[in-house]
C-alpha cells in the first residue's frame, strides 16, 4: 500500500514531523495530539496501524513525507511502533467524551444551540433559546464546554446546548 492511500497519515507526517528535529519526535507526537480533534487522531492511529501491517512497507514514501532517513524496513517499523504508542497513550488519558442534551457527541470546533434561556451571571444580557453558538471549546470536563458569546468567554453546561 502507498502512503498517499493514507492521507491523514501521509499528512501528518508531513505537517508534524517534516519541519522538526528527530530527537523530538515524542514531543511532536504529543502536540499533534493536543492540537487535532479526537477523530483525526483516531484515524491517524487506525492508518498506522494498517501501514505496519503491510508487507510492502514504504520506507522511501514515509522518509520523503516525515523527513527521516531510515537504514531499512525494520528501522522504520520501529519508528511507527513509537508513534503508535504515543497516540494509544493519548487515547486512553484523553477519552471524556461530550454530549449535548440528546446525546449527541460534541467536538472541538462544532456549533451548537441554545435550548432554553440562560442568565448570564455577570452579564448584562441574557442567552436566549436557540442562540447559535459557533466553535465550542472541550475543557475536559463531560457537563460543560467552553464558548465565546458577543466577545465574552462563557462556560455554557451541555445539558442546555444541542448540536447543530
Amino acid at each position: 500500500m502507498k502512503l498517499h492511500q493514507l492521507r491523514e497519515l501521509a499528512s501528518f507526517f508531513s505537517t508534524y514531523f517534516a519541519d522538526t528535529d528527530a530527537d523530538a519526535d515524542e514531543q511532536t507526537t504529543r502536540a499533534f495530539m493536543t492540537t487535532a480533534s479526537p477523530g483525526s487522531q483516531q484515524q491517524v492511529l487506525s492508518q498506522a496501524k494498517i501501514l505496519l501491517a503491510e508487507k510492502e512497507f514504504p520506507i522511501e514514501e514515509i522518509g520523503t513525507e516525515a523527513n527521516r532517513w531510515f537504514g531499512d524496513a525494520d528501522e522504520g517499523r520501529e519508528w511507527i511502533r513509537k508513534i503508535i504508542r504515543i497516540l494509544e497513550e493519548g487515547q486512553t488519558t484523553d477519552s471524556v467524551v461530550v454530549k449535548d442534551s440528546n446525546g449527541a457527541a460534541l467536538n472541538e470546533g462544532d456549533s451548537v444551540q441554545v435550548i432554553k434561556d440562560l442568565k448570564v451571571k455577570g452579564g448584562s444580557s441574557d442567552l436566549k433559546r436557540g442562540t447559535m453558538i459557533k466553535k465550542i471549546h472541550l475543557i475536559g470536563d463531560p457537563e460543560n464546554v467552553e464558548c465565546r458569546v458577543d466577545g465574552s468567554t462563557l462556560v455554557l453546561k451541555t445539558c442546555f446546548l444541542k448540536k447543530a
